[in-house]
């Protein structure tokens, strides 16, 4: 009798500590994606602010910084992308998708950038800045979704 409650109770400790490392995964893997998302949205909003600052005729130096802070963005979202295991379709879809979302709230017409500016520009110079408040965020917002 004492075996079987030993191997009960074992059988139960074994299949807790599998379920927290189970949460404990769904929740990088729910920061991860949010942070990749973010990513995507700050590339694409500094792609369309460069090609804005392009054609208005915008100063180099802006056009470089901006340009630069796309490239951050992109390379992030890619390196969080492999993290995650995605192939390079797969992002790329990803990137496209939040690249036309962004093109449509714009109505394709550079001119009205400054929605982006007003919905995008903060975030992600915080995000670009401060990566790690970023991913705090996300991490307590796993933690309220996926309950210990």
């Amino acid at each position: 009798m004492k075996k079987i409650l030993k191997i009960i109770i074992l059988s139960l400790l074994l299949a807790n500590v599998a379920h927290s490392k189970t949460k404990e995964e769904k929740r990088a893997k729910y920061v991860l994606l949010n942070m990749q998302q973010d990513y995507i949205a700050c590339y694409s909003f500094y792609k369309i602010g460069s090609e804005y600052v392009k054609k208005s005729n915008g100063d180099k130096s802006t056009i470089d910084g901006i340009e630069k802070s796309s490239d951050l963005s992109l390379k992030l979202a890619h390196d969080t992308g492999e993290l995650m295991g995605m192939t390079i379709e797969e992002m790329s879809l990803k990137l496209e998708s939040e690249m036309n979302k962004q093109l449509n709230l714009i109505d394709n017409n550079f001119s009205n950038a400054s929605i982006l500016l007003e919905k995008c520009a903060q975030n992600c110079k915080n995000l670009i800045e401060n990566k790690k408040k970023r991913i705090s965020f996300w991490e307590k917002k796993a933690k309220e979704k996926i309950n210990e």
